[in-house]
């Protein structure tokens, strides 16, 4: 008997063991995640971030949501909006059916090679569809109607330049801004027989202008776009006594399809304005009113069929007044067309005092306006080379207002926080006529009708999901991403620290694949910012970025962002360089005296912005970096200033202290990581995104090579800043992986594709090690923790 039972133990040990060996199979053969997995992912978020956009109709009977990814096969973007019925996902609630209900249809739109092809979308009024922004093979922007009825795609517009900004009411009564088609073709025409001239003017051009004039974006941007509407299928031209309308705000169309609310500049801002509305506080730097100026936009109602145009509020627009970051939304009309709410201008006061900005509540009968919510204010000063910033309490910058359900008693303010939170206030008007708060709402980013709540699910740690709350009951609509189950992905971890002013900061920290606790890795320090409410893998911008897959090759990655949004604030001025120093130093110090990091195998990538923080590092900074990259952006060095003198020479002088002329050129030799590139012991790799911009990264590049310091230099072929295309994001983020593994683990990729890249790289590593034997022998990190 004890031996039956010894047999039957045996076997079922094996049983056991054969079943542990089937059950972790499939993590044995996940693959690691690239970045060709990044850019196949189909993400809620565009490239530069900002919330889900989701959004039910407005007789509550569809719900549609957009999300995009990019198609390497075609070397596209691919943008889609999936429109679910409400009373489906309901039923998928009550009889609690396994099978995820399917959309009823399915817009997917892959147009273009880069940009966002879905741009704007937003239910028609009576929910049969949905129209939007399409961007065209040639980069333009089109509007486009998905009729939901008949499950077809039909453009509206056929215009060269493209639209910028829209309204629609159905298929036949829209307005939107375009180029008038005469002025667009002399335009263009003019720029092409430009070189042919004998003599061009420059004066008030940027240098790259000058050298490009026929890159399509000068031409594009070398005039200003007409209104334009359809009524009754018919297109026209808005003309007000005979002469083009050029709205500079978004457009607002009337219930009844014949009129539009817009922004549009004041003929001659009259002397009353001056004192009746005064800036913020004494040295904005923002703008501020002055009688007879042309440069000053006021809210406008224009009546389509007459071209007549009538002031609203008789006001500028706050932002126009020196109000910081002033509201940028659409107006919005009541139902009845009675009454439109301003997102942000003045209403003057009874007694003619200077007025304060508000959300404001036009009646276009008796043209009686009324403050809803009145502004804050956000000052900035610059004192001793830094900027302080204040807030006055309940500071927050409005971006949508609406009427609630149409109804003209009640008003939505949407606004966003300092720390980039966001929230509603709701507003009724009482009985004497003024608005008071009845609601206020921590915006979650989800929407909802009738009690069934729709959002996307995620976190910096977790992949996106569609999902859908009832009754206290939670489902998951859809995942995009099922390819991720068989993908390994890095642990990512949220990381604090402290530097040495004492200041908190945090940000992603991404752990190597396999990771194994104890063991010291490389270290690559992606700068620009982290948020733990996104699911983004690459880093916060797809630019150079790529966390997860430096991870899966073995290299830590941290994602740097401020502990609080409002933190940043404190880095301004001449302090922004210092303080970006700090930042990443403090948090290398820190990675190494927890024993995570390699003290001797340190990098940092710089994008936009932070190009600057990377070049001070490289400069000033006590930290040796093993590798660095730069991607198209601001270093203040003197030849970016000489390119650009009028749009550059206020940051630049602040940053710096002084303007580089004169005594200030003394001031800029010791501050411009641009004048002490010779202290550079760092191989740096430049990129520059399109031929413009490689004047623009020009100076580091230059310099280094001339003193025979390691530095590589890339075009990527692209005009975008915030990369989208497929191919080209290879380029980018697949470039920061080699660049990284082969400076920080002497790795080659074995891609003979990438032969000559490498054959580079060794030569320039040949150039390092003999800098590094005539550099003084006294160590670059002597001040971090000692490696045991």
């Amino acid at each position: 008997m004890s031996y039956v039972r010894g047999k039957l133990y045996v076997v079922l040990i094996t049983i056991l063991g054969v079943y542990s060996l089937l059950l972790h199979a499939e993590d044995a053969v996940k693959k690691p995640f690239t970045v060709a997995d990044d850019i196949g992912l189909t993400l809620f978020l565009g490239p530069r971030g900002g919330e889900p956009q989701l959004s039910f109709s407005p007789d509550g009977t569809y719900f549609a949501v957009w999300s995009e990814r990019g198609r390497l096969d075609l070397n596209r973007i691919e943008d889609s909006l999936r429109l679910y019925r409400s009373e489906e996902i309901q039923r998928f609630f009550e009889n609690q059916q396994a099978l995820e209900p399917s959309p009823v249809w399915v817009v997917r739109r892959s147009t273009s090679k880069e940009g966002t092809i879905i741009n704007k979308w937003r239910w028609l009024a009576d929910s049969s569809g949905i129209a939007f922004l399409e961007r065209s093979a040639d980069g333009e922007l089109q509007l486009a109607l998905a009729n939901l009825r008949q499950r077809r795609i039909e453009i509206l517009t056929s215009v060269p330049e493209g639209v910028g900004m829209f309204d629609v009411l159905d298929r036949n009564h829209y307005v939107y801004s375009a180029a008038e088609p005469e002025e667009s073709t002399r335009l263009q025409e003019k720029k092409r027989s430009e070189p042919d001239a004998p003599a061009i003017v420059g004066t008030g051009l940027e240098l790259d202008r000058l050298l490009f004039p026929d890159d399509p974006r000068f031409i594009k941007s070398s005039h200003r776009k007409c209104l334009w509407a359809a009524i009754k299928g018919k297109h026209f031209a808005v003309k007000n006594d005979g002469a083009l309308i050029f709205p500079e705000g978004e457009l607002a169309l009337s219930p009844d399809g014949h009129t539009v609310v817009t922004t549009v500049l004041a003929p001659e801002v009259p002397a009353s304005w001056e004192a009746l509305y005064p800036a913020p506080y004494p040295k904005t730097p923002y703008g501020r009113i002055r009688a007879g100026a042309r440069n000053v936009r006021q809210y406008v109602q224009i009546d389509l069929r007459t071209g007549s145009i009538q002031s609203l509020a008789g006001a500028p627009l706050a932002e126009d007044a020196g109000w910081f970051w002033g509201p940028q939304g659409r107006a919005s009309w009541s139902s009845d067309g009675q009454e439109i709410v301003l997102p942000g201008t003045f209403v003057k006061g009874r007694d003619g005092a200077p007025s304060r900005p508000c959300v404001a509540v036009i009646n276009l009968r008796s043209r009686n306006a009324e403050c809803v919510e009145t502004l804050r204010l956000r000052t900035e000063e610059l004192v001793n080379g830094h900027t302080e910033v204040h807030r006055e309490e309940g500071y927050h910058y409005v971006y949508d207002v609406h009427f609630v359900e149409a109804d003209n008693q009640q008003v939505d303010v949407g606004f966003i926080n300092p720390d980039e939170s966001r929230g509603n206030n709701e507003y009724r008007r009482s009985a004497d006529g003024g608005w008071e708060v009845v609601k206020q709402i921590k915006d979650d980013s989800s929407v909802s009708q009738n009690g069934l709540q729709i959002a996307v699910k995620e976190s910096f740690n977790e992949p996106p999901l569609l999902v859908a709350s009832n009754e206290g009951k939670s489902r998951t609509l859809w995942d995009p991403n099922p390819q991720l189950k068989n993908i390994e992905m890095g642990q990512a971890t949220v990381y604090r620290w402290m530097d040495k002013e004492g200041r908190q900061w945090k940000g992603g920290l991404y752990k190597p694949i396999p990771y194994i606790a104890g063991r010291r890795y490389p270290l690559v320090i992606q700068t620009h910012g982290f948020s733990e409410d996104q699911f983004r893998p690459s880093g916060i911008f797809p630019t150079a970025f790529a966390a997860q897959a430096l991870a899966a090759s073995g290299i830590m990655v941290l994602q740097m962002v401020a502990e609080d949004g409002t933190q940043l604030d404190q880095c301004t001025g001449m302090e922004e360089g210092p303080c970006g120093v700090s930042i990443l130093e403090s948090a290398a110090t820190q990675l190494i005296k927890d024993g995570l990091v390699d003290a001797q195998k340190i990098g940092a990538i710089g994008f936009s912005r932070t190009v600057f923080q990377i070049m001070e590092q490289l400069t000033m900074g006590s930290l040796h970096l093993e590798a660095a990259s730069i991607t198209d952006g601001v270093m203040f060095d003197y030849f970016q200033y000489m390119q650009m003198p009028e749009r550059m020479s206020r940051e630049a002088n602040e940053v710096t202290g002084a303007a580089p002329f004169g005594d200030g050129l003394q001031q800029w030799l010791k501050q411009s990581p641009g004048f002490n590139l010779d202290k550079v012991t760092t191989p740096l790799l430049v990129n520059a995104e399109g031929r413009d911009d490689i004047l623009f990264m020009w100076e580091p590049y230059a310099a280094l090579r001339y003193l025979k310091k390691p530095v590589d230099l890339i075009l990527l072929n692209t005009d975008e800043h915030v990369l989208t295309n497929p191919t080209v994001r290879i380029a980018s983020q697949g470039g920061s992986v080699d660049w990284f593994r082969f400076w920080l683990q002497g790795y080659e990729d074995p891609d003979l594709a990438k032969a000559e890249q490498y054959k580079r790289w060794r030569d320039l590593r040949k150039m390092q090690a003999e800098n590094d034997k005539k550099a003084a022998p006294a160590g670059a990190n002597a001040s971090l923790p000692k490696v045991k």
